[in-house]
């Protein structure tokens, strides 16, 4: 990925990296894979709903002519399972939009200018229009100019989301209510102190919602975090024949040195345990507390 020194110098402010040292542009590769590394920390750090229904199927633009912001929505929108397409300039975004209709279309306001930003607002509203796709238009940028925001909206923005330190989070919020209802809702995971992933499952008899977990977990041990709980205290009924996602959860976390801790597990489940042979190394836990508090004496 090529990037500027002004958009280097952003990428180590944003990973909260030291760049006085690097002068001239002259960061190794891998301080800058250090930086993204980080930077995806953040923003794996945010609360994200995980849907029960195929989210590849939605369209989804991204409109910006930054490398740094382009890698930051594509990561987060990749976590919730969208594939987005890229255009890096105003021309390539309105082709984009004359040769398909999105059901999302998320841009910078100034790309590079405010006037090409609106330009961009005014065809992705036509193109909606002009499709049965309900489609969302998002717009995120860094301005608080009241005038230039209230024009997003005239023109037809649904939602506009200032680029502060919780856009991540506003943003993966506002794709997870739009996109479907929380009827559908599989399961929320949030990270507790950069150590500890947690997931509070919601439906819990999807070989669907199997894979999905897997990769999440895959992904936070990749980030460093090791250590998986499963909230369970909303699933009452289980099969015992899918009893092999515990054992696999359990595997992948102690072949990295982590530990897996199961919240009010019911009984269903406790018999899905026995049945795997794992009711003696799964650890049990009364609250996401007493979780935190029996992986500490376990470190």
């Amino acid at each position: 990925m090529e990037i500027t020194e002004e958009q280097l110098q952003k990428l180590f402010e944003l990973a909260s990296i030291d760049s006085t040292k690097f002068q001239n542009n002259q960061a190794q590769a891998k301080d800058i894979t250090e930086a993204l590394i980080r930077i995806e920390q953040k923003i794996y750090s945010f609360t994200a709903d995980v849907k029960d229904s195929n989210l590849e199927n939605k369209k989804v633009l991204i409109a910006d002519d930054l490398e740094l912001s382009i890698y930051q929505l594509s990561t987060i929108l990749k976590k919730i399972g969208l594939t987005p397409r890229v255009a890096r300039n105003k021309e390539e975004a309105m082709s984009e939009l004359s040769k398909a209709h999105f059901d999302c279309v998320i841009l910078d306001l100034f790309i590079p200018d405010s006037s090409d930003g609106l330009e961009l607002i005014e065809m992705a509203f036509k193109r909606k229009s002009e499709s049965s796709l309900n489609t969302k238009i998002v717009v995120i940028s860094g301005t608080d100019d009241e005038s230039l925001i209230n024009k997003c909206y005239e023109k037809g923005v649904d939602f506009y989301i200032q680029k502060d330190k919780n856009w991540h989070s506003k943003l993966l919020k506002y794709l997870s209510t739009s996109f479907q209802s929380d009827s559908n809702v599989a399961y929320t995971k949030y990270v507790i102190d950069n150590y500890v992933v947690s997931y509070l499952i919601k439906n819990f008899n999807n070989p669907k919602i199997f894979d999905s977990l897997i990769k999440s977990i895959n992904s936070s041990i990749f980030m460093g975090i090791k250590n998986v709980i499963f909230d369970l205290r909303e699933i009452s009924t289980f099969d015992s024949d899918n009893a092999y996602i515990f054992a696999d959860i359990y595997k992948i976390c102690a072949e990295n040195n982590g530990k897996f801790v199961l919240v009010n597990p019911s009984m269903p489940v406790k018999e899905a345990l026995s049945f795997a042979y794992l009711e003696d190394v799964i650890i049990y836990a009364s609250s996401i507390e007493d979780a935190i508090a029996k992986l500490k004496e376990k470190a």
